[in-house]
């Protein structure tokens, strides 16, 4: 959770300050990319390749830790929980 929590603020610190509305785009779009990575994983993808993936979507660190937070959650957490719960935090910052 730790790393989830660092990973809010860091996408929080990349939204520059602007309307609202394109904050709750910011991340929907973020737990949407979350949510990709679940679904990877739960299909079985390797977690270098999601891990690529994520660097190019996001940026190198981020993309990294953000994949490791992934493939360490136990399975039965695998659920559209998780990238509501993301979008939550990132809204909240």
């Amino acid at each position: 959770m730790r790393n989830l929590l660092v990973l809010g603020l860091v996408l929080a610190a990349a939204t520059p300050a602007s309307a609202q509305s394109d904050k709750a785009a910011r991340c929907e779009t973020s737990a949407k990319t979350v949510m990709e990575a679940v679904q990877a994983r739960k299909d079985g993808i390797p977690l270098r390749r999601t891990e690529r993936e994520l660097r190019r979507a996001l940026d190198r660190d981020t993309g990294a830790t953000l994949a490791q937070w992934i493939y360490e959650l136990p399975e039965d957490q695998l659920t559209l929980d998780v990238g509501r719960d993301w979008e939550q935090k990132c809204l909240s910052q």
